[in-house]
């Protein structure tokens, strides 16, 4: 009996030690390139492990139209990080393949574009792939996706994932005799529809979303049997990378919608206290670390050169390279024939090679370029390096601690302290300094003892990250997500009206002879009264928190706060000691941070700064800062 796709239990599968929810997998980003970086090695990985380690039929999903579909396929299989038990699917071509099914003709044919044709464009084979028209006025290009005959199947225009405004847009879909058969009416409501076209009623679907520029084209999604689970894979915040720091744009789109997700997963702990932060802790919040394939050890291990420094990382910006390149020059100066080798290609390239140069590391340091058993150099290099200023959760520091080989990482947000034991399988470096960097690596290449002593210490940590602890942590994600389902909430409406938000004073008499001794108290009395939606939660189960925010430092204070709850009516009431909030309650940065949390949902209002409060009127939401 052959299993169909999703299902978790094979005849001829070992016993597990998980097992995971029936229901189709389905991993879901834009694109898969075979030379891509951390993120799409590890969603190939999670779906290897799906169904070698699990028996699950899982399906990569890929959204961007791309003429040699099969010759990634075949690339991606011969290097391993595709197995046969793995789906890889893309919208056009399921639609090239498949059509649209029964749907009758609306009537209407395609309309002549040909006066506007700019151009035909081929698979790598020869075979048609689609048409570009320019049509006049300031409108985007227009495509015809083609069978393999050269009829269309898909018109559609061109729109861009970062440009919010091109993703509502007429799509045409196209019979075989030429006619319209139905259209879509936004981006978003295509992407949907494929989900629901793989999963059927009434299959169950676990839909993992990789790509941050996917999550507003598919979530929300309203249908019951799917469950929408976004994996954060990178760092969400900007400089000075605190939990209240700045955020992009497309970040900004993913925060938003956390609300309408079945799980949002981070790599780390920290992470995901940072976002819990910034927007509240909903039980739809979760972490996940990534695992890594712990190599087959050699039969005879190769010794590890006691010379041999190795980072294999893009040649980009993020990575910080200078740095690395910096710091070995340090390391050459006290360990003469040291050596660092560099694995991986990108943009900085050139620019690297001229600071190899005006360093004097030509003979030391090597670029050598983009190799796919890369990572085999770390079972004879005595250190690896990493020195970016951002991560998610690196899988090369993993891959690295998986062969033995001690890694020398900045402690930046995400992921390396939470993979190295400072001291004992690696060593942790303040962010920027690159002095200590070099000392730590001079320490290996001068003790091959302390190298090999890390050694065996990493490869013990290797076990912590491997796959029975990741679908443990899988399994228990995905079981909340069914049993959450009934319960999920969504908030419509909250209105505030204040009472009191004021300043008052304690101490006449101190006042008289030491006004700053008595800074008062914050007196905040006030109705929330919230207007939402659950099929089994109640307003019981949401909890309303009230906290002083420290915008220059990130310190969060929370201050006590009395709620009573009548029906959809929350009255609140919290005296606070201004002396007792971050800075003194003078600061500027300062600011009073009213939420609520209601299982997935959350909302969040500004109060103002406690300094500059002063008696109001009775307020509404309205006159409240929006929640930020």
């Amino acid at each position: 009996m052959t299993p169909h796709r999703g299902s978790t239990t094979r005849p001829d599968a070992p016993i597990r030690s998980v097992e995971l929810p029936e229901g189709r997998y389905l991993s879901c980003t834009f694109q898969i390139s075979p030379d891509a970086g951390g993120q799409t090695r590890a969603l190939l990985l999670r779906n290897r492990i799906l169904a070698i380690e699990a028996g699950v039929r899982p399906d990569v999903l890929t959204f961007t139209p791309t003429p040699d579909y099969y010759e990634r396929q075949r690339v991606l299989l011969d290097r391993g990080l595709l197995i046969d038990e793995v789906g890889y699917l893309n919208i056009y071509e399921h639609y090239r393949t498949h059509g649209w099914g029964d749907r009758p003709s609306t009537g209407e044919s395609l309309a002549d574009l040909g006066t506007y044709r700019m151009g035909e464009e081929s698979r790598p084979d020869g075979t048609p792939w689609r048409i570009v028209y320019r049509p006049p006025g300031p409108g985007p290009l227009v495509f015809d996706y083609l069978r393999p005959d050269g009829s269309p199947y898909l018109r559609i225009p061109q729109f861009k994932v970062t440009v919010r405004s091109t993703w509502r847009c007429r799509i045409q879909q196209v019979g075989e005799n030429g006619e319209v058969v139905g259209e879509f009416r936004a981006v978003g409501q295509w992407f949907r529809g494929w989900i629901r076209d793989l999963a059927p009623r009434p299959q169950r679907a676990f839909v993992f979303i990789d790509s941050r520029y996917l999550v507003p084209f598919i979530v929300p999604m309203k249908v019951r049997r799917v469950h929408l689970i976004y994996t954060m894979h990178n760092i969400h915040v900007q400089q000075p990378r605190q939990w209240n720091a700045g955020l992009n744009r497309v970040y900004r789109r993913v925060l938003a919608r956390i609300d309408g997700m079945d799980a949002m997963v981070t790599l780390t702990e920290r992470q995901r206290d940072d976002i819990g932060e910034r927007r509240g802790l909903t039980s739809n919040m979760f972490v996940v670390p990534n695992p890594v394939e712990v190599p087959q050890r050699p039969a005879e291990e190769p010794a590890r050169d006691p010379r041999l420094v190795t980072i294999v990382a893009r040649l980009e910006r993020q990575k910080h390279l200078t740095d690395a390149i910096a710091a070995f020059r340090m390391v050459v100066d006290e360990v003469s024939d040291a050596r660092l080798e560099i694995y991986g290609r990108g943009s900085q390239r050139r620019r690297l090679e001229h600071e190899l140069e005006r360093k004097g590391l030509v003979g030391s340091v090597a670029l050598r370029g983009y190799d796919p058993r890369a990572r085999e150099v770390l079972w004879t290099s005595s250190a690896f390096l990493m020195t970016s200023s951002f991560e998610g959760y690196p899988l090369s520091t993993l891959e690295s601690v998986s062969r033995g080989c001690p890694v020398v990482s900045y402690d930046i947000k995400y992921g390396p302290r939470e993979q190295i034991t400072h001291g004992v399988d690696g060593f942790l470096v303040p962010a920027g300094d690159r002095s200590e960097l070099a000392r730590r690596v001079i320490e290996l290449l001068r003790s091959p003892e302390l190298v090999q002593r890390m050694s065996t210490a990493a490869s013990r940590k290797a076990a912590q990250f491997g796959p029975d602890a990741f679908l443990a942590n899988w399994a228990r994600v995905l079981r909340s997500t069914i049993e959450e389902k009934p319960y999920r909430t969504r908030i419509d409406r909250v209105d505030l009206e204040l009472d009191r938000l004021r300043v008052i004073r304690f101490n006449r008499l101190l006042r008289l002879v030491d006004r700053s001794r008595d800074r008062g108290a914050v007196d905040l009395a006030g109705v929330l009264t919230v207007e939402g939606h659950s099929r089994r939660s109640g307003l019981d189960s949401a909890e309303i928190g009230f906290a002083a925010i420290d915008d220059a430092t990130g310190e969060v204070t929370e201050l006590p706060i009395k709620v009573r709850r009548k029906e959809n009516e929350f009255a609140i009431r919290a005296v606070t000691k201004i002396a007792g909030l971050p800075g003194g309650g003078t600061s500027d940065a300062v600011w009073l941070r009213l939420r609520l949390t209601w299982r997935n949902s959350s909302w969040e209002a500004d109060l103002g700064r406690p300094h500059a409060l002063v008696r109001p009127a009775r307020a509404t939401q309205e006159a409240v800062s929006p929640a930020r």
